[in-house]
């Protein structure tokens, strides 16, 4: 089964994570996959919009936490932070439908992309305290920049937000088709005079996203430290026992 799925029509690309067993899970496979579909259309000049979704009931659940053992440092370094740069550094505009929930590296990616459309039942979860870790895939840095500081609570203490909450915020439009509304503003703008649109982003990216490599390469040597933590290990354990997690702040 292709872990990733790729239509494409009238400079509209449509790409659906498709681990549905896992709530897209981003294990090495689909993140392997992932990254090489967007390499693959950010060099693409016939693709003007990207739109990003989910199969099945959910966007993407974040990391894949079965795998087993992980180096943290080198999965952001070589794997989720390159994902990250492609949507934000591409000459594409990207555009999210957050079918269900978006948690952890999965809400990272849905933040990162230029807009976002959300089902009224879907949400965004930080998730990366449940097991023991600061926010990844640069959401420390995204986030504060588009919704302020309704950000800091939420990445200081971990939490989530309802598609209502993420619409109040400007973040997202509550819609009840998030890829039936995506893909048609993809096409508006991919008809529209597309060249401003990208002039926006870059200058958008001046503004905002100028310091974002910095910001990754701190955020990577944090997390590979919190991965040597008691706590770190105590929350994996317990995410793939299914039970409440014991954190001693150790």
């Amino acid at each position: 089964m292709d872990l990733v799925l790729l239509e494409s029509k009238e400079g509209v690309a449509k790409v659906t994570l498709n681990r549905p067993e896992r709530l897209n899970a981003l294990n090495s496979d689909l993140r392997g996959e992932l990254l090489k579909t967007l390499r693959t259309l950010n060099s693409d000049a016939s693709i003007k919009v990207v739109v990003i979704t989910g199969a099945g009931k959910a966007f993407c659940s974040g990391a894949d936490l079965t795998a087993g053992p992980v180096d943290v440092m080198d999965e952001l370094t070589n794997s989720f932070h390159p994902i990250l740069r492609e949507i934000r550094g591409s000459e594409k505009i990207y555009v999210a439908a957050v079918n269900g929930v978006a948690a952890g590296a999965g809400m990272s990616i849905a933040v990162a992309c230029d807009i976002r459309f959300m089902s009224k039942d879907s949400r965004l979860v930080t998730a990366f305290h449940r097991i023991g870790l600061a926010p990844d895939t640069g959401l420390a840095y995204i986030l504060p920049k588009l919704v302020g500081a309704k950000a800091y609570e939420l990445l200081l203490l971990g939490g989530e937000l309802s598609a209502q909450d993420a619409a109040s915020l400007g973040l997202a439009k509550v819609v009840e088709d998030p890829v039936q509304s995506a893909v048609h503003m993809a096409r508006e703008v991919s008809s529209g005079p597309f060249r401003a649109f990208v002039a926006s982003k870059k200058m958008l990216n001046l503004t905002l996203f100028c310091e974002m490599d910095q910001f990754l390469r701190y955020e990577a040597a944090l997390q590979a430290s919190l991965s040597r933590t008691k706590d770190f290990n105590e929350g994996v354990r317990a995410f793939q026992e299914k039970r409440r997690p014991v954190y001693r702040g150790e």
